[in-house]
């Protein structure tokens, strides 16, 4: 039955190209982030827990967000005041996602919290490559790249480095 196994391995394929693991779905990722920016401007995320990978660290294959805490080493909090939450807000709506055809190699993992301590949201970010940190990684689960308008790390990345 070659026609049963040729039928198989053709399923089989398109799976594999509509699986989310390589695609952004870029409509609910645009108003994620938006929810995000809204939340911090309304006063309802209070805080913040980052958790960092070393760039250093070599991994035979790229880590993803259900390995992130295994690896992770580094973990910093910040309680937002409302400068921080003004300025955090803005560095969130400047995140524009994008389509994305490989999985990024995650090192930052940014936790967003309310005053009870609850978890809304997370945004996990790409190592440090020459163009930058940050190009990459999943928006509450859906993985996108992120484009910005100067090389380097999107302006989210460049506040956590100064505070964090």
């Amino acid at each position: 039955m070659k026609f049963g196994r040729d039928i198989l391995v053709l399923a089989a394929c398109f799976s594999i190209m509509a699986s989310p693991a390589f695609a952004c779905d870029v409509g609910p990722a645009t108003a994620v982030i938006a929810s995000i920016s809204q939340k911090i401007e309304a006063g309802q995320i209070k805080r913040i827990d980052l958790l960092k990978i070393s760039d250093r660290l070599l991994a035979s294959i790229p880590i993803s967000p259900e390995h992130f805490s295994s690896y992770a080493s580094e973990r910093k909090t910040q309680v937002l005041t409302a400068t921080d939450a003004t300025e955090l807000a803005a560095a969130v709506k400047a995140l524009a996602p994008v389509q994305l055809s490989y999985q990024p190699d995650l090192r930052w993992q940014l936790v967003f919290l309310d005053d009870a301590g609850n978890r809304l949201h997370t945004i996990f970010f790409s190592k440090r490559y020459v163009q930058g940190r940050g190009r990459a990684g999943y928006v509450d689960g859906n993985m996108c790249g992120f484009i910005t308008a100067t090389i380097g790390s999107p302006a989210l990345v460049k506040w956590l480095q100064k505070r964090l």
